[in-house]
């Protein structure tokens, strides 16, 4: 069921229904609201007990499978689920809808091609299901309105096609069309009557997503100015001074896709059908090697244990492996975006390069003469000297008041750097060319021959900067085959394959002055197969 269509029950209030007129009523309001960056939240909310010992919970949005959680302390002992059906104006209504929800009434229905019928509109015919017809499939959101309507006229009976209405005036005012919609409605059961107390309760639901946008302003010497905003994205609730912490990590969210039973809108064979989904879903992907432990991710915020109030400091807190910032005084109504300052700092910042160039089979295809066979990158190693966690998001990098580039800057903690990357460098080029230096037969005992052709390859990696300031230049070189020399600056990571030559990957990293050449060496080996 729908989140909106939920979250709030003051309709089925105000409509006398029958759960909410035999028990006392406390209506919940947001405190706390912790946002994960992927659409799910830990919400906080607490309502002030009447004088009953059955008190029925209104503003219980739909929560997911076991994460309910209330203070133990406010005396309640259980909290029980059910639905109703309640009346509903529709919102967006074709003029089919219109027409049947106003049977009997005068109207007058303007046409295409400037036609206009006037007189007292019809009630339509009941359609009746043929005998052996197939049951209608669960949840169909047609309507049931005609496509053909009658109207009594002065001069008979006219029928009327509803895909020819321009539009419809009616003699008094209209009935709008209405639908039934379910709504939750949670009571809670307590051991004896506890007015004036206040129920905290907690659970994880959807609704509620935030992701920072960064702004970088490069200064002179080595110096930068970082600002991050949030943008918030509200589709749960009306936040009125509600505490928002804005999560950043990647929490394991068990059974995410589940709702807590004490939704009734979904019916015991359709919550068994979902748990078995999942199972069969994580099954899959453990036979892929991609399934993650879940976990409840209630943990994340530590003070939601005993619902205990705190004060919203400076900087970013961390819990277990996820950092948060606070909003202590949020507001927003739903279906609303907030974009809002987070913090602004100066960190250090200093230029470096970073150059991959892949292996001989991919060379061998895109390599021209005389042209670079790989790009440099202009990148600014970026220093985390604040007490705020970056959160990895967009981020506009300007210099002088002018954009330089349009990136994204990855999570660092405080303490620690993150390089961005900021636009391909036009001042330097990278050549690489490899030599066949021998090849000769070599014993392979319990392989499919007795021996293997082994060829020794020597490659050079030349880079040229052509700029007025020193490259500070990371260097990859990807290689098929068991990479055996690659200079004292070279670092060798290697690979086995089980099936064929290594994959080994040497990572140099050197400055080159401007107008400078730096050239590299490398040897292979190459089981030729």
């Amino acid at each position: 069921m729908n989140t909106k269509a939920t979250f709030l029950l003051l309709a089925a209030l105000s409509s006398g229904i029958a759960m909410g007129e035999e028990n006392a009523v406390a209506t919940a309001q947001v405190r706390k609201v912790a946002l994960f960056k992927n659409g799910y939240n830990w919400v906080e909310m607490s309502a002030t007990l009447p004088d009953a010992q059955r008190v029925q919970i209104t503003g219980m949005p739909e929560a997911l499978l076991g994460t309910v959680r209330w203070d133990a302390a406010s005396g309640v002992r259980q909290l029980e689920g059910s639905s109703v059906e309640v009346e509903s104006s529709v919102e967006d209504y074709a003029y089919a809808d219109l027409l049947m929800a106003n049977a009997g009434k005068q109207v007058k229905i303007f046409l295409k091609g400037e036609r206009q019928v006037e007189g007292k509109l019809l009630p339509p015919a009941k359609r009746e299901k043929p005998k052996g017809s197939f049951p209608e499939p669960e949840g169909d959101q047609t309507s049931d309105a005609p496509k053909i309507f009658f109207v009594q006229t002065a001069n008979g009976v006219q029928s009327v096609a509803t895909e020819d209405v321009t539009s419809v005036s009616f003699a008094e005012a209209p009935q709008l069309p209405m639908k039934k919609v379910v709504s939750n409605i949670v009571t809670a059961q307590l051991e004896k009557p506890n007015p004036g107390v206040e129920l905290r309760f907690g659970y994880v639901s959807a609704g509620m997503s935030w992701l920072p946008e960064y702004g970088l302003e490069l200064g002179e010497g080595g110096t930068a100015k970082l600002t991050c905003r949030a943008n918030i994205i509200n589709e749960l609730a009306d936040m009125r001074d509600v505490e928002i912490r804005l999560m950043s990590g990647f929490p394991a969210l068990g059974e995410a896709m589940v709702d807590s039973p004490l939704n009734r809108a979904m019916k015991l064979k359709d919550f068994l059908k979902r748990l078995g989904f999942l199972t069969e879903e994580r099954n899959a992907s453990v036979r892929r090697g991609v399934y993650t432990a879940q976990a409840c991710p209630m943990p994340c915020v530590a003070e939601s244990d005993d619902f205990e109030d705190d004060e919203g400091s400076e900087g970013s807190k961390q819990v277990e492996d996820l950092f948060y910032y606070t909003l202590p005084h949020f507001n927003c109504e739903r279906d609303k975006s907030i974009l809002c300052d987070l913090f602004s700092c100066e960190i250090p910042y200093n230029h470096a390069y970073t150059c991959h160039v892949p292996n001989q089979s991919m060379l061998e295809r895109l390599s021209r003469n005389g042209e670079p066979v790989a790009d440099v990158w202009h990148c600014v190693r970026l220093s985390n000297t604040s007490k705020q966690a970056w959160s990895t998001g967009i981020v506009t990098c300007t210099v002088g008041g002018q954009i330089a580039a349009r990136s994204t800057l990855y999570f660092a903690a405080p303490g620690e750097e993150t390089l961005l990357r900021l636009n391909k460098s036009m001042q330097a080029g990278v050549q690489c060319s490899e030599e066949l230096v021998k090849r000769e037969e070599r014993n392979a005992p319990g392989r499919r021959r007795d021996s293997v052709t082994v060829s020794t390859f020597r490659g050079t990696v030349t880079l040229k900067n052509s700029s007025d300031r020193p490259m500070e230049l990371r260097l990859t070189k990807e290689v098929n085959g068991l990479v055996t020399e690659a200079g004292k600056e070279g670092k060798i990571n290697v690979s086995p394959s089980y099936s064929g030559n290594p994959r080994s990957v040497i990572t140099w990293k050197f400055t080159v002055q401007p107008g400078e050449e730096a050239e590299l060496t490398y040897t292979y080996e190459y089981e030729n197969d």
